[in-house]
């Protein structure tokens, strides 16, 4: 019979191994090597390993695991929620049980923190582990193709909250979309990079810490205003197992702003992130990556048309769930 206790050092290629069975399981090619593990998620300052749990069998060792927590800068989805950041366990005859119980612990862990709900995987762009790692960096939720985790987190009376998609951009077939409004947006627009640190603060440095990280923005002639700005990551090549061939980037909600004396409809704003993002697609592809990805809510229509006159086409489909834990969450 299995136990359930907290992480320890020694644990961590037995963490990789299980990430890589449990992802297998469903075809998926996603990996955490050992160094990933050590720089993605424990070399963190706010990791915390009491929030990493395993599920140990006396003859076959690690069998399983969940790391849970929040996001003490959390905007959204992750703001007073506690956030299952990752549950893996090894396909086998025990599995439901041993994911049944994992998960049980760390709801109870959360509950006695006086948290109102909970929120996984991950908490779409409130996530802060495997960034660079997972699939959709986090981001995506649970997989659509992850039909085990999917049934172990109903149990538990998880719920769909959002639903997300990964887009992919092969940079090899990249073009600049070039039309009447594109033209004119280019005739008006500066692009440029900048250094990534003056547009990000303490928190987002340390989380995307173990990436390579690259800022942009576009400003406009005819105002002396920077009217938009984005930051775009890769993980460290010296990391291994990552793609540090693959680009990622957040695209912001896009919404009708005040730019100077001006009122931006968001028609325009669209035209100018499509002017600001191609640039940026151009300048990656100079050097040498090969792919871009993004995860989006599909609801955001913007989104949608932007990433679509880019060229990019939808890679991963997944859900971010919630359960409440107002309720005291028993044992099994």
């Amino acid at each position: 019979m299995w136990s359930i206790r907290s992480f320890l050092n020694v644990d961590t290629p037995s963490l990789a191994r299980i990430w890589c069975l449990h992802h297998q399981a469903y075809s998926s090619k996603s990996d955490c090597t050992v160094v990933a593990w050590d720089l993605g998620v424990l070399a963190k300052p706010f990791f915390r390993s009491d929030q990493l749990l395993v599920a140990e069998d006396p003859h076959e060792g690690l069998v399983g695991f969940i790391h849970f927590g929040r996001n003490p800068e959390a905007s959204s989805l992750g703001k007073d929620s506690g956030i299952v950041h990752r549950l893996c366990v090894r396909p086998g005859e025990n599995e439901d049980a041993i994911a049944s119980e994992l998960l049980s612990q760390g709801l109870h862990c959360m509950a006695k923190e006086s948290l109102k709900r909970c929120v996984g995987l991950g908490a779409f762009h409130d996530s802060i582990f495997y960034i660079g790692i997972a699939e959709g960096d986090g981001f995506l939720g649970v997989h659509s193709s992850d039909v085990r985790l999917l049934g172990w987190m109903q149990k538990h009376g998880f719920r769909p909250l959002q639903a997300t998609e990964c887009w992919e951009l092969s940079l090899a077939r990249f073009k600049l979309p070039m039309d009447r409004l594109q033209i004119a947006v280019r005739r008006n627009s500066i692009v440029s990079q900048i250094l990534a640190e003056s547009q990000t603060n303490w928190w987002e440095n340390v989380v995307y810490g173990h990436c390579d990280q690259a800022s942009y923005q576009l400003a406009t002639k005819s105002h002396p205003h920077v009217e938009l700005a984005i930051s775009i990551w890769t993980p460290e090549a010296f990391v291994p197992g990552v793609e540090s061939w693959m680009a990622r980037l957040i695209i912001p909600e896009i919404a009708s702003e005040q730019v100077g004396n001006q009122q931006v409809n968001t028609e325009d704003l669209i035209e100018h992130w499509i002017c600001l993002l191609s640039e940026c697609m151009r300048l990656l592809q100079n050097d040498r990556k090969q792919k871009v990805q993004v995860v989006i809510d599909p609801s955001q229509a913007a989104h949608v048309q932007i990433l679509r006159r880019l060229g990019f086409t939808t890679r991963h489909h997944g859900m971010v769930m919630t359960c409440d834990l107002m309720q005291p969450v028993m044992l099994v």
